[in-house]
């Protein structure tokens, strides 16, 4: 077999395997076998020749760069992302996938405007600029330096290419950028394929079986700074495209990986970790770590690109995960989290560290039972912060499941954002994150903060399902609706199906807000006692019915925040098992605020912290005693009897 293999100059291929002696024999014993052996061993050797003069179109790809295509263009119906973070091992061909599909974006679909971005000139020309040419050069280097009035090729090693840009035949553009540059200088353009364009194009493409790649609009190659990750997730949205985040994060986490993921990223997908055969991860089984994950960022995903799923090398007979492997060595077992699987924890001492994935639910894996409590924090101009609690019961106590927030990120963006400006152990500014938009303003007055909680509480259904509650119940399951909501439709009458809400035992207000006076049309009054009041219109129409408030508890903080990581306390280093080892604490995939201040909340901002107030209304939550009443029984609030 040797002597065949180096009369037809047959070499190993770590992808196109070469047949075992006992298939040769086999295939050999066979009438004609010895030319069907010739043949294939040809048209192999022409394969492995044309990746190598075309990788654009006759390249290997390793296998997780089709999981990856999956999670962009969506699969069964689903939709894909818009930003995907390739998080990856070194050398686990993370880079070179997303400039890959960025290049064939590029080339298949006329007019694309695609940004490649890049930590600094350097390591913009020795990485992303020389691995876009070595798929773009074999198809066009007969026209590198050329001069043409559409097209502008003009690369080189040393320089990479000219004027940081390329623009091929066709009219596509990609822009080589450095982080360094002010993101808010490409606020006005569109990046990716034109809509129209990818779908014709991509309808042909299918109908003749050819692969269509997804419509790629950037390339953030490394430590993408976060106010770049926020410009261009808005900006690929005008063409309906993605973004590919490449990065190995070898220095730890930085701010937009915290952004992006978030602590309480659910884990969709894992996979075996050889050199991590403990409990790694706690929502991954024992010996292995994240390979796919839903992230707090909306609408993105991170898939891990493992450095052993890379099967070239630098070698023949090695590959680079021989090389991690050896580098490794000894190391402590977040440097192997790091460099051979791309995972990396927040080193930040946050003031509710076992906050993270396994507090989540979906809305459908909420409490069908339980008893509601609303939370509010008056904040003057600002837009007031609630947030609604649900207490279910639990076979080691009460299960609180906060199941909505206001104002939600959906509607009004962010409540708070990660801070760009230096922070350090002596500055207060920042560790708390940013205001964000959310927090502006409506001018709401008591009347119209009452109008908006009723809203809030009133269930959302269809006027055409209310005559049929069978089918209305189904069309709630079906949707993912809150149990609870299901439950109330199921078991209310005809009539009452218009105007169902949810029953909120009480409500509570934060102690100093609620009970500060201020003037109004009668004279001092507070928030609480205004509330009370019911608010009517000029024609005298109820506008704004009571409501009672009670003061939340004004203990100390600390206090309230010990209470708080009671409720998340479990033990993450065994089995997670309900009742026994399992926190009490859980919040909506939704809640996206309120998430976001769990995972980066530290309490040294103080009065500045921008996540101040979803802060303490959660530790007001943990410290009144909240408790599940079942349904017909009757029990005292306090202060009021029964």
């Amino acid at each position: 077999m040797e002597r065949l293999y180096a009369r037809l100059g047959v070499t190993e291929h770590p992808i196109l395997k070469l047949p075992t002696a006992e298939q040769v024999r086999a295939l050999l014993a066979r009438p004609g076998g010895d030319q069907e052996l010739i043949g294939w061993l040809e048209k192999r050797a022409r394969r492995i020749q044309l990746a190598a003069e075309d990788p654009l179109g006759f390249g290997f790809e390793p296998a997780p760069w089709k999981d990856a295509d999956r999670l962009l263009q969506g699969k069964n119906g689903e939709e894909g992302c818009g930003v995907l973070a390739i998080f990856g091992g070194n050398r686990a061909t993370k880079s070179v996938y997303a400039v890959k599909r960025a290049c064939q974006t590029a080339e298949l679909f006329p007019r694309s405007t695609i940004l490649v971005g890049a930590e600094s000139e350097t390591a913009s020309v020795d990485t992303v600029q020389m691995v876009a040419w070595s798929f773009l050069g074999p198809r066009y280097k007969h026209l590198n330096g050329k001069r043409d009035a559409v097209y502008r090729i003009n690369y080189s090693q040393a320089g990479g290419f000219t004027e940081r840009k390329l623009v091929l035949p066709n009219g596509s553009g990609i822009y080589f950028a450095t982080y360094n540059q002010n993101p808010g200088d490409f606020e006005g353009w569109e990046f990716g394929a034109p809509a129209f364009t990818y779908a014709e194009v991509a309808s042909k493409l299918r109908a003749a079986g050819d692969f269509v790649p997804p419509n790629i609009g950037a390339v953030t190659d490394e430590s993408l700074p976060l106010r770049w990750l926020q410009m261009l997730s808005r900006r690929a949205k005008f063409r309906k495209a993605h973004v590919l985040w490449p990065f190995t994060p070898v220095r730890g986490i930085t701010p937009a990986v915290k952004e992006l993921v978030g602590s309480s990223a659910v884990t969709v997908e894992s996979r075996p970790s050889e050199l991590l055969p403990r409990q790694n991860v706690p929502d991954c089984p024992e010996g292995h770590m994240p390979y796919i994950r839903k992230c707090v960022f909306q609408n993105a995903r991170a898939i891990y690109f493992f450095t052993e799923c890379n099967p070239f090398g630098p070698s023949p007979g090695r590959t680079y995960y021989d090389e991690v492997k050896a580098i490794l060595q000894d190391k402590s077992s977040e440097m192997v989290e790091r460099v051979a699987y791309g995972f990396a924890r927040d080193s930040v001492a946050r003031a509710f560290p076992k906050f993270g994935a396994v507090n989540i639910v979906k809305r459908s894996q909420l409490p069908a039972a339980g008893t509601n409590y609303h939370f509010v924090d008056p904040a003057g101009s600002r837009n007031w912060f609630m947030l609604w609690v649900r207490v279910a019961p639990g076979p080691g106590g009460p299960l609180f499941y906060i199941y909505r927030d206001w104002p939600d990120a959906q509607r009004f963006g962010e409540w708070a954002t990660a801070t760009e400006r230096e922070i350090n152990e002596d500055s207060r500014r920042g560790w708390d994150g940013d205001p964000g938009p959310a927090q502006v303003g409506q001018g709401f007055g008591v009347t119209k903060y009452k109008q908006t909680i009723l809203e809030a509480e009133k269930l959302a259904l269809p006027a055409a399902l209310l005559g049929d509650r069978d089918k209305l119940v189904e069309w709630l399951r079906s949707n993912g609706a809150d149990p609870y909501h299901v439950e109330l439709a199921r078991r209310a009458r005809a009539e009452e199906l218009g105007g169902l809400r949810e029953v909120v035992r009480e409500r509570f207000i934060d102690p100093r807000a609620g009970r500060s006076e201020h003037i109004a049309e009668e004279g001092g009054t507070c928030i609480i006692d205004e509330f009370a009041e019911v608010q009517v219109d000029a024609k005298g129409f109820v506008t704004g019915p009571s409501m009672e408030f009670t003061p939340a508890s004004g203990v100390n903080q600390d206090e309230g925040f010990t209470a708080v990581n009671e409720l998340l306390d479990w033990n993450p280093e065994q089995k997670l098992v309900v009742g026994l080892n399992q926190p009490r604490l859980f919040v909506c995939e939704d809640c996206l605020q309120v998430r976001w201040m769990f995972e980066n909340f530290t309490g040294r901002a103080g009065e500045k912290g921008a996540a101040k107030d979803p802060a303490d209304l959660v530790r007001y939550m943990a410290l009144a005693q909240l408790e599940y009443v079942e349904e017909g029984v009757k029990r005292g609030r306090r202060g009021r009897g029964f």
